[in-house]
């Protein structure tokens, strides 16, 4: 019974510093990672709806973005870059089978956040959580670095 209170206990304190570490800024983080995500509108019926996604790049410079398309979503319209300020970032799309490509000709720089917007998004259209898997590659490294999933919910109506 000790040991069950003990690792209760722990586990607790554990979540609560883990919080609170992440509930002080998000751009803090010394790692690139996913911020907000939504779908505009979120009726999982509408054609041509937008799913957005948020990146806080940190560390290197950000040159490449992949992201991976759930079975059964297509992106008719592209896909738009913006920083916090709204204002667009050039980029280069390409989307082969289930994979979308932004390049950055210009890295897009540590502690800079940016808004991906994938417009023209069309679903099989039931309520459903979508699942985007979202990679990156910094300036300088030939490998993709796994950020997660980008969660984009959306609703039946």
């Amino acid at each position: 019974m000790k040991k069950l209170i003990y690792t209760v206990a722990f586990t607790l304190v554990l979540a609560s510093s883990v919080s609170t570490a992440w509930a002080k800024n998000p751009n803090d983080a010394k790692f690139s990672h996913l911020g907000n995500s939504a779908a505009v509108p979120n009726n999982a019926r509408t054609l041509n709806a937008t799913h957005k996604f948020d990146v806080h790049v940190q560390g290197k410079a950000l040159s490449e973005l992949a992201i991976d398309l759930p079975e059964g979503v297509s992106i008719d319209k592209g896909i738009e870059v913006e920083n916090k300020l709204g204002q667009k970032i050039p980029t280069t799309l390409s989307i082969n089978n289930r994979k979308a490509t932004v390049a950055f000709p210009e890295p897009v720089a540590p502690g800079t956040s940016i808004s991906i917007r994938m417009e023209g998004v069309n679903t099989p259209g039931y309520e459903e959580t979508w699942h985007y898997p979202v990679s990156i590659k910094k300036v300088d490294m030939k490998e993709e670095i796994p950020l997660g999933l980008a969660r984009i919910q959306t609703y039946g109506g």
